[in-house]
């Protein structure tokens, strides 16, 4: 019996050519076989972190954004996931349309303050007879406080009353003039 060593075996071209093309097909199908195999287990396990709840005009609105701003506005005030949405959307648009004025302020906030003071509060002038009127209609509530004492609480309360009235119109005419898309169901 004789042995042969791998080493001392000699192979045709013609052979060699087949062993090498032979080896190439098993490493292609090896290596798609691996791909596929990764693209499975990375679909089978792949979840959606975030997404966009809502767009107005070029800003987005994630919903984590929307749960962190629901979550905190939930803890002083009894409001729906939509209405915190709304609101969220009506703050993007003061912003927008306060930044078309120029306006500077330190936070947000500031600067929306500032914008309906000069855009709605600057327009609003409460009379006499208005603060009368109530106070007269009122009487009851102020428990024996004479008109002179609650007159200027009543016309802050009343201010505050007409602006909320003239904001709730001058965001219909700027939500109506903005791209808004919502987009919350399918959560």
């Amino acid at each position: 019996m004789r042995y042969i060593s791998a080493s001392g075996m000699r192979f045709s071209t013609e052979e060699r050519k087949i062993k090498k093309s032979e080896a190439i097909r098993i490493f292609f199908f090896v290596f798609f076989c691996a791909i596929a195999l990764l693209l499975y287990c990375s679909k089978s396990s792949a979840e959606i972190i975030d997404r966009v709840v809502a767009y107005v005009d070029e800003a987005a609105v994630t919903l984590s954004e929307l749960r962190d701003y629901y979550s905190e506005t939930k803890k002083t005030t009894d409001i729906t996931e939509e209405e915190a949405l709304n609101s969220m959307i009506n703050h993007i648009v003061l912003l927008k349309e306060a930044g078309t004025m120029k306006l500077e302020a330190h936070t947000d906030d500031e600067l929306l303050k500032d914008y309906i003071d000069i855009k709605i509060g600057s327009l609003i002038l409460i009379k006499e007879d208005a603060v009368i009127s109530f106070y007269n209609e009122h009487t009851n509530e102020f428990k024996g406080q004479d008109y002179l004492t609650v007159r200027d609480g009543i016309e802050k309360y009343l201010f505050e009353l007409e602006i909320n009235k003239q904001l709730k119109k001058h965001l219909e005419e700027l939500r109506g003039k903005a791209e808004i898309k919502i987009q919350l169901t399918g959560k």
